[in-house]
């Protein structure tokens, strides 16, 4: 094969899992969707789904993700950087260590010839597109589709989740080059498998027979979704500098309390409350307004500090996503954070108004910031 693949499974776990395998018909699933486009995508959901049901009657229950001992396989283009390709690993198995193996997971590191144009050669060139060509088959057939997967869009510089219903699993894409950006392969990964861990949880029943797969109700709105994946990749990477061991630079606490800052400053600027961006509308709204990233990344990772905070730890942030399947998200984030929804945003509006962002090198313990050095 002109690529390479491995699998890492959990010692509890099936040697083979069905959700694993290629598929040789095409089931019902949904495609594999970005970050940016997974709000505008869910509004495709309802029809899409109604057809799946209707389709399949003696389907009574839809499949549904592991949230422990899950498999997390990765997949590579062929001759992808071998220390890239191991600090990635490292750190979403340590990660999934402490959070939980989800999924199945396909963990796919795509290489381009872009990564250093000027030194690569002509052979090279043409085996990594070759290579690509065999791994986005991989990929479309892993998604049910009996295609060569010429729609992946694999341009460098992204990194994206993706879930799909039958055969359920989840996706992780990354092409990003560490020529360019090296902290992305520790940061990176934490970032994304979040978004594994919010839709591993938050999958039930319900969320497909009301058409609800992707929609607020259960992933919840699109500034915790960001937001939190912002923040928990900059926490757990500032309390596990032994990630960085083959690194020349790291998350101190200096850089982790600057960019949060800075996420403080790029919403106060904004002037746009982070209810504006809750649904796959709201997304639009602010994409065509360029808030997108200050109001549900930069505002989502403040409020869900917010939320840290008033749970107390990590661990009690993260108890909260297996109440989600069960409950819905507003209703489990109402039983966990102890207040409403409603009565959170005017809090947060509150607190925002009232505190100022601080650039100072070391931040003082009167920084609105400051509970976080400690937080474990």
């Amino acid at each position: 094969m002109a690529f390479d693949s491995w699998r890492e499974t959990p010692r509890l776990a099936q040697p083979s899992s069905s959700a694993n395998r290629m598929c040789p018909t095409r089931p019902k699933t949904m495609q594999p969707i970005n970050r940016r486009s997974a709000l505008i995508a869910s509004s495709l959901l309802p029809s899409c789904l109604s057809r799946v049901l209707a389709n399949t009657p003696e389907e009574k229950l839809p499949p549904k993700y592991l949230t422990s001992d899950a498999d997390i396989v990765f997949h590579s283009t062929l001759g992808y950087p071998k220390r890239w390709r191991q600090l990635y690993e490292k750190t979403l198995k340590h990660y999934a260590s402490t959070c939980g193996r989800v999924g199945p997971t396909h963990v796919f590191l795509i290489e381009n010839p872009d990564w250093d144009s000027e030194n690569i050669s002509e052979v090279r060139r043409k085996k990594l597109l070759n290579s690509q060509k065999q791994l986005k088959r991989e990929f479309a057939q892993l998604q049910g589709h009996n295609s060569d997967g010429r729609y992946l869009d694999w341009q460098t510089g992204n990194h994206w989740a993706g879930w799909s219903i039958d055969p359920a699993h989840l996706t992780i894409t990354m092409t990003m080059s560490p020529l360019r950006d090296s902290l992305q392969f520790v940061i990176g990964p934490i970032h994304e498998y979040t978004h594994a861990l919010q839709t591993a949880h938050g999958y039930a029943a319900e969320a497909i027979d009301g058409n609800q797969m992707g929609h607020s109700r259960w992933t919840g709105p699109a500034w915790w979704r960001e937001g939190s994946a912002v923040l928990i990749s900059y926490l757990y990477s500032y309390h596990h500098p032994e990630l960085f061991e083959t690194l020349q630079d790291n998350i101190s606490w200096s850089r982790f309390s600057h960019e949060m800052n800075r996420n403080m400053d790029l919403y106060r600027k904004s002037k746009t409350s982070i209810r504006t961006g809750v649904t796959h509308d709201d997304w639009q709204r602010l994409e065509k307004i360029d808030k997108v990233h200050p109001v549900v990344y930069a505002g989502g990772s403040v409020a869900c500090a917010m939320l840290l905070k008033r749970c107390g730890s990590f661990k009690q942030l993260m108890s909260f996503l297996p109440k989600v399947a069960q409950m819905g998200w507003e209703p489990a984030f109402e039983n966990h954070f102890e207040l409403t929804l409603e009565k959170f945003y005017r809090q947060f509006s509150e607190t925002v108004a009232r505190v100022s962002p601080e650039f100072e090198r070391v931040p003082t313990d009167q920084n609105w910031f400051a509970f976080l050095e400690r937080m474990k």
